[in-house]
Parts: structure tokens; C-alpha cells; sequence
């Protein structure tokens, strides 16, 4: 669409008087219409009452057969100027008829019956009928006058609104905008920071105020761009590396000082105008390969290159390039001097090669010296399981006279509690056997779950059976709680399982004094062929600070106190993590000093039929 010619002032009035004409004929042409509206409505009134005279008033002389009479009465009725025509027709009479010879402007046409009543309570009779049809020609015609009347009072409120709007306009937008224009004229040919007084508060005003605020930063812009061309030519002049400007074709357009003595050249200036190719030496296959790759990529970073000066001497460089575009095309490059850095990496590469000779030699030694820690690793474990059958084997026989020599009757009460002593250092010592055998198959990797079909409700009973005994003898409460929905037979490592349980609820009574210890077995999860179990044991002992819980699972650590520490050897907790940590769970801690503790682990078990 093409820029209209029209003035501001021209398009408002326009506007303006456009929409007073719409809208006042609007309201004229609703005025009309309900005038008209009006005037049917009250024509029609009008001809029911003629209607009803007629009726009333033709009746006695259709029944007396007078026409005489209804021919009088025909010309009275024909009197009303907006009755058009009349007809009556009725038995024992020819038809009578008046009227006018103009044409009927939009009849109005109503039909209806004469009756008479013989006597003051008879019924009415049907005499005959007649036919009234009135004329719009003058409700035309009042119509006609007050269109007439609308089209002036539009007229006149479309004049006053255009000498209005004319006035209004060129006083409150053309002369502040013109006052604007020039303002916009004095920042366009330089004059930045020009202001002007707004006249009003209005919205002029508030333009004339952003048009003032404008042209301050403009100057504040003007002032800021030429300090920063001041720096960047500072820069440009007195950076450490070389950077240059070159024309599409490689002729240079300006060099720093910095790249003016890595060139070997006296001033700047002299580079000026000469080619990139005969200011240094470069091959031509890496020169070809250079400019592709720039027209390529737009931008080249730290490319390292070998060049040669003018004077002779050869320059190791890093190139960065950048291709400009806008407009004419120019290289934009920055060069640094990387020649006693490549000097320092060739030193280095070859204290690298040293290096991994060094490291080569050592690395055959640290593999030596793995294989010998790993044949003693497995001398350690032959030794262990060597010696745990040894000791094994008499502790055996020890137990089996204990538990003889408990069943004789004929002993008396002391000799009977050293034989009971004897039995339960024998049964100690045979779990500090089994705990380090154990240690040492899990440290070698040598420790496999042996999964079987197990009664898992049975196990559980085991375990509390046992227990029990020891709690009673603290005086404490066994709480044993078995999800309704726990399986029976599922398959699963029965004598690991017990281990850890054992030991869990183990360290509960030893580290109870009063109060209640408990062990609860919950369905977390069921599947088709498998469940998950959560498995807690909880007390109400001493618990334990968060000091304590990062050395509680570490082998050889006690944390209770030393009265506690007896019978122990700190390897329990220890091996039961690691045992559900093959079963597949990790057994985590809630405790805090004085409130008890709470350890619980999850198993995914699969179902056995």
C-alpha cells in the first residue's frame, strides 16, 4: 500500500466527522423507522374503529333494505381522507361501493361481517359483508417530512462537527506536532541533546517529553560511541598480539604496532595496501587450505602455522580469522607469536616420552607386585580355611564333651557351671572362627548365595525362638509382628538370611537394658513370581550419635562403650551388610542417643511353589 498524502488534521476531521454522520444517521434511521412503526400501528387502530362503526351503523339500514340511507352513510365514511375504498354486499341489495380515483398507496385492506340482533336478548344474524381498505399516502408523507428533518439535523451537526474537529485539531495536534517536527529536524542534523518546553500535560506532552529524553541519549550514546572507538583504537594500536584488517582479495587495510614488529616492519603504514602473501611466506597448499576453510566456516580459531618473514627468520603463529560480510567482505584476524611455546612443547614431548618410559617400567612393577598381594591373598585364604577346619576340628570335640559332661547327673552346682562356661567359650570361639572365615570370603570375592526353597514363616520362628531366652533374662519384651499377607515358601539363602537376622537381634539385646526389642517382617510389593519384604528389627536401648553411624559398618569397629565391648569383635555388622548387599538390599539405620534404634533392610524374594 502506497504512503497516503493526506494530513493529520485532514484524516481526524474526516474521522470524526465520518463517525457523527454514521452515527446520527443511526439514530435518524432509527427514529424513522419506529415513526413509521408508530404510525401503522395507530392507521390500523383508526380503521378497526371505522370498522366497528360501520357495523354498528350499516346494520338497520341493510335490515330495513333502505339504500338510500347506506348510500349516505357510504359518502360519510368515504369523508375520512385516509379511507381509501368501501364495499357492501348483502342479500336483497346490489353491491355498493365508493372509491377514490388516485391509486391506493400500500392498502391497508380489512374484511368484515354485519349483523343484527332482532330484540334485546335474540341472537345476532349475519345481514352481510363489507370490505374497508385505507391508504398510507399520508403516513408517506409524514414519513417524507421527517426524513426530511433527519437529513437537515445531519447536515447541520456534520458541519459543526467538521468546523469543530477543524479548529480542536489545528490548535491541539497540528501546531504541537509541527513544534515536535522541528525538534526531530535539529536531532537529525546533529544537533543531539536539543530539548523543547511541552505545552500541555497531555499526551503530546508526554510525547514531547519521550522525544526530549531520546535526544539526551542520543548525544549520551554519541559521546559513548566516540569514547569507545577512542578505546578501540588504544586497543587496537597497543595490543600485545598482532591484529590486522584485509580486504576480500587479502590485501591488507591496517596492522597494529604489535604485528608490524613481529613482521619485521618499521611502522604500521608500510604494511599498508601490500598482500598477505608478500608480507610473509607461506606454503601455497596451506594458504589454498586457509582460505576454503574460511569460506567455509566464517570463522577460523587458533590455527597453529609455520611462516616465514620478510628478513628471513621463521615464525611459529596462532591464527584466528573472522569473515565480515556486511558489505564489501574484510578478514578481521588476530596473531600471536607461539614460537617459544612450541619450543616449550617439543621440550616437553620429549620429557613426555621420558615419561611414559618411567611409567612403563613402574607399571611392570605395580603388576608384580599385584601378582605377589594376590598369591599372598590366596595363601591368606588357604591358611584361613585350613586353619579354621584345625581349630574346628578339636573345638568340635570340646562342645560334644561339654554338652556330655552337662548331662551327667552326677555333678554338682559348681562343677556344672564351669562346664557350662567352658561350653559357651567353646560356642564363642567358634563364632569368631566362622566370622573370619567369612571376612575372608567376602574380601576375596569368593562368597556365593546358596538360594533354596525355604519355609520363611518357620525361619522367623527360629530366629525369635532363640532370642527370646535372652531377652527374658534382661527382663524384655519380644514384639514379633508378620504381615498377614507374608508368604510361606519362598526361595532365598536360609542360613545367610538367619545369619544376619540372628545378628541384628543379637546386638538389640546386648545393647538393651530395658524396655522392648522387636522384629517385624513387612509385604512392601508382590508380583506374579516374586515379593518385596522389608525386614526391622528395632529397640529401645541406648542408640547411637552421628558420629557413631559413619563407623558402624566397618570391620574390626566397635562403637558402644567399653563395658558394652565384651564377647565382641566388631565384624557382625559388617558381614551382615555385606551378605544383604548380595541379596540384593542395603540395611539402613534410623537411630539417635537414648531413643532406641531401628534397622531395617528390603529383599526382592522370588516366590517358590
Amino acid at each position: 500500500m502506497g504512503r497516503s498524502t493526506l494530513s493529520i488534521q485532514t484524516r481526524l476531521v474526516a474521522a470524526l466527522s465520518l463517525s457523527a454522520t454514521v452515527l446520527v444517521g443511526l439514530i435518524g434511521l432509527y427514529w424513522v423507522d419506529r415513526h413509521e412503526h408508530e404510525l401503522n400501528e395507530a392507521l390500523v387502530e383508526r380503521q378497526q374503529r371505522m370498522s366497528q362503526l360501520v357495523a354498528r351503523g350499516f346494520a338497520e339500514p341493510v335490515w330495513n333494505l333502505d339504500s338510500a340511507a347506506l348510500s349516505e352513510l357510504l359518502d360519510a365514511v368515504m369523508a375520512d381522507p385516509e379511507v381509501y375504498a368501501i364495499t357492501l354486499t348483502a342479500p336483497g341489495l346490489e353491491t355498493l361501493q365508493r372509491s377514490r380515483s388516485k391509486p391506493a398507496v400500500r392498502p391497508l385492506t380489512l374484511e368484515f361481517e354485519l349483523s343484527h340482533r332482532s330484540g334485546a336478548q335474540g341472537p345476532a344474524g349475519a345481514l352481510g359483508r363489507a370490505t374497508l381498505v385505507y391508504t398510507r399516502s399520508y403516513i408517506d408523507q409524514t414519513l417524507g417530512e421527517t426524513r426530511r428533518l433527519v437529513a437537515s439535523l445531519l447536515a447541520t451537526v456534520l458541519v459543526a462537527i467538521a468546523l469543530t474537529s477543524y479548529f480542536l485539531v489545528r490548535r491541539l495536534v497540528e501546531r504541537p506536532v509541527s513544534r515536535l517536527r522541528g525538534l526531530a529536524q535539529r536531532v537529525a542534523s546533529g544537533e543531539l541533546g536539543a530539548h523543547i518546553e511541552p505545552e500541555h500535560a497531555d499526551e503530546i506532552g508526554d510525547l514531547t517529553e519521550q522525544l526530549n529524553a531520546m535526544s539526551t541519549k542520543l548525544r549520551v550514546f554519541a559521546e559513548g560511541l566516540r569514547s569507545s572507538e577512542q578505546r578501540y583504537r588504544s586497543l587496537f594500536e597497543n595490543a600485545a598480539e598482532g591484529i590486522f584488517q584485509a580486504d576480500g582479495h587479502g590485501r591488507l587495510l591496517g596492522v597494529n604496532k604489535a604485528l608490524a614488529q613481529m613482521l619485521g616492519l618499521g611502522r604500521p603504514e608500510d604494511a599498508q595496501g601490500a598482500t598477505l602473501q608478500r608480507m610473509v611466506r607461506i606454503e601455497r597448499d596451506e594458504y589454498r587450505r586457509l582460505a576454503r576453510a574460511l569460506e567455509r566456516h566464517r570463522l577460523l580459531q587458533q590455527v597453529p602455522l609455520l611462516v616465514t618473514t620478510r628478513d628471513g627468520r621463521d615464525l611459529w603463529v596462532e591464527l584466528s580469522l573472522h569473515l565480515v560480510l556486511d558489505g564489501a567482505p574484510r578478514i578481521e584476524g588476530l596473531v600471536s607469536d607461539i614460537t617459544l611455546r612450541r619450543l616449550a612443547e617439543q621440550e616437553l614431548t620429549q620429557h613426555r616420552d621420558h615419561l611414559e618410559e618411567l611409567v612403563t617400567d613402574r607399571t611392570v612393577e605395580l603388576s608384580q607386585a599385584k601378582q605377589r598381594a594376590e598369591a599372598a591373598n590366596q595363601a591368606k585364604s588357604r591358611f584361613l580355611a585350613t586353619m579354621s577346619h584345625e581349630f574346628r576340628t578339636p573345638l568340635n570335640a570340646i562342645l560334644g564333651f561339654a554338652q556330655l559332661l552337662q548331662m551327667d547327673a552326677s555333678l554338682n552346682d559348681a562343677q556344672k557351671q564351669r562346664i557350662r562356661l567352658m561350653r559357651e567359650s567353646g560356642e564363642h570361639l567358634l563364632v569368631l572362627i566362622t566370622d573370619l572365615l567369612d571376612v575372608a570370603s567376602i574380601e576375596a570375592g569368593k562368597l556365593t548365595l546358596q538360594l533354596n526353597p525355604l519355609d520363611l514363616r518357620a525361619l522367623l520362628e527360629i530366629c525369635s525362638e532363640s532370642m527370646r531366652p535372652r531377652a527374658a533374662e534382661k527382663g524384655l519384651a519380644f514384639d514379633v509382628k508378620l504381615d498377614p499377607q507374608l508368604p510361606t515358601r519362598v526361595r532365598a539363602d536360609g542360613q545367610r538370611l538367619r545369619q544376619v537376622l540372628l545378628n541384628l537381634l543379637s546386638n538389640a539385646v546386648k545393647f538393651t537394658d530395658h524396655g522392648r526389642i522387636g522384629l517385624a517382617v513387612d509385604v512392601v510389593a508382590q508380583g506374579p513370581s516374586s515379593l518385596m519384604l522389608r525386614f526391622t528389627v528395632s529397640d529401645t536401648g541406648i542408640g547411637m550419635a552421628p558420629e557413631q553411624m559413619e563407623r558402624l559398618f566397618q570391620p574390626f569397629e566397635q562403637v558402644a562403650d567399653l563395658s558394652r565391648r565384651a564377647g565382641g569383635t566388631g565384624l557382625g555388622l559388617a558381614i551382615s551388610q555385606q551378605l544383604v548387599r548380595l541379596m540384593g538390599g542395603e540395611i539402613s539405620v534410623q537411630t539417635s542417643p537414648d531413643a532406641g534404634s531401628s534397622f531395617s533392610f528390603a529383599l526382592e524374594l522370588p516366590l517358590a511353589s
